[in-house]
Formats: structure tokens, sequence, C-alpha cells
């Protein structure tokens, strides 16, 4: 088992307006394993910036973890809670059966970092992995941007049935299997990747269920696991660059971007 707190990190931003703090955090990470569970946790949690920022991240990071930290402190013993859990959950599928029967520890871990940071917004990025045996585990990863005004989270998208819009989100899915923007693929060969009963063609494809979330330089789609690609296709994911994504973004969205 390990305990690491680093030293505050303040990433900063370089969008010239009102001036704002810039918001800092404590790097906190857990791990502890045996045969029966393994738990990994990375968090940067909020230490010091303006205070409804810094308390709409705080209640987020408690929300997606379904924890009560109140400090960096705290993460080792909601680690070890889990742990436990984990373990007792082996033990009550595994204990009756046979060694040779027996599959590999549950396992749990989370990732939830700073993205990106300028004067006006600042995103995180929270990947979680869960398995309870079977054949393999299951991945989320999720996006979430905070006006640095208030605190809040704000719609990014508008006009989203824009046919200009389809052919951003489908060129970005094609980037995402072709291996970059430079790349070429055929819309036959990008299908092939994606579940048939979920997309007939490339110029439909439906949004992502988790909304988008804003870099330093772009706005981030993300498909989770089976949402329209099986397992093996991963977590599809793409930036747009802000020169191309802006005319479709919220007029609240577009305040914030250079």
């Amino acid at each position: 088992m390990t305990i690491v707190m680093t030293a505050a990190l303040s990433v900063c931003g370089h969008h010239a307006f009102a001036a704002t703090q810039n918001i800092e955090v404590e790097t906190v990470s857990f791990e502890k394993s045996d045969s029966t569970a393994e738990v990994s946790l990375l968090i940067q949690w909020p230490i010091k910036g303006d205070k409804a920022v810094v308390d709409s991240l705080r209640h987020h990071i408690n929300y997606l973890i379904n924890g009560e930290l109140n400090r960096p402190d705290d993460v080792k013993a909601y680690g070890e809670a889990l742990f436990e859990s984990l373990s007792g959950d082996w033990h009550s599928v595994y204990d009756e059966m046979a060694p040779e029967e027996r599959m590999g520890a549950f396992s749990k871990s989370h990732s939830i970092t700073m993205l990106a940071q300028t004067n006006n917004y600042v995103t995180y990025h929270y990947q979680t992995y869960y398995y309870g045996g079977g054949i393999h585990g299951f991945t989320t990863e999720v996006g979430f941007t905070f006006r640095k005004s208030d605190g809040k989270q704000i719609p990014i998208l508008a006009d989203t049935d824009s046919p200009r819009l389809s052919k951003l989100i489908k060129e970005g899915v094609r980037s995402f299997f072709a291996g970059g923007p430079d790349k070429t693929m055929t819309d036959e060969e990008v299908l092939e990747f994606l579940f048939a009963s979920e997309v007939e063609d490339l110029d439909n494809l439906p949004l992502p269920g988790n909304a988008p979330y804003l870099t330093e330089t772009g706005v981030v789609f993300l498909y989770t696991q089976y949402e329209i690609a099986p397992y093996s296709s991963g977590i599809i994911t793409f930036e747009i660059p802000f020169k191309d994504i802006r005319p479709f973004l919220t007029p609240e969205a577009k305040k914030l971007i250079p």
C-alpha cells in the first residue's frame, strides 16, 4: 500500500480577461492489493482558489466516487473502505468455489485530475475502471468544465441538429479510428468498428450521452464503451478546435474561450 501526497500544483491559464485565482491542487494517490481485491486512486484535490469553483469541484469529486472527502487525508480512509468492500464481494462470490474456478481479484480505480485551466474555466478529467468477475472489466471516462466566475457547469453546445456539426462529429470519429486528422479511412472502414444497430451511416451519428468539455484549445467529445461501438473499439475520444466548433457553442461557452 502506498500513500503519496505531492506539493500543491498550479496550472496556469493564458486567457487575459478579469483576474481570477488559479486553482491549486494536492495530488493524492492510494494503492492496495491482494489476491482478492485491488484498489488504485489518483485524485487532485482542490486546496486553493476562488471558493465557488473549489466548492463545486470538491462536491463533484465526491459525487463521482460516491464518497465523503473533506480534505486530502480522507483519500486513505476512502481507499481502505473501498478495498474491504471489494474483498468482501470477492469472498461472497468465490469462497464456495474450487480454487481452479475462481477468477482474478476484484478491482476498482479512480483517476480524477485537472485537464485544463484558463482565467475563465477549469476542466477536470475522470476515468474509472471496475472489474467484478467475468471476461473483462469496464472503463468509464468523462470530463467536466466549471466556469470560474460562479463555479457552475454550463451548457456547451447549441444548434445540435445542424448538418455542419454532424460533419464535424463524423470527421472526429473518423480521425479517432484512423489515428489522427491527417490520416484517411473510408466511411465503410469506420463503420466496421461501430454497432450497425446504433449507427446506420456516419452522417447521422448520435451525439455522445455525456456532455462535451473544454480544453485550452477546443471541445472534447467522448463516447463511452458500448455507446456506439463494441468493447474492442475502446472509448472513442476526439477534440474539435475552437475555430471549427465556435458556431455551435452556447453564448455562455463562447464567452469563456479565446
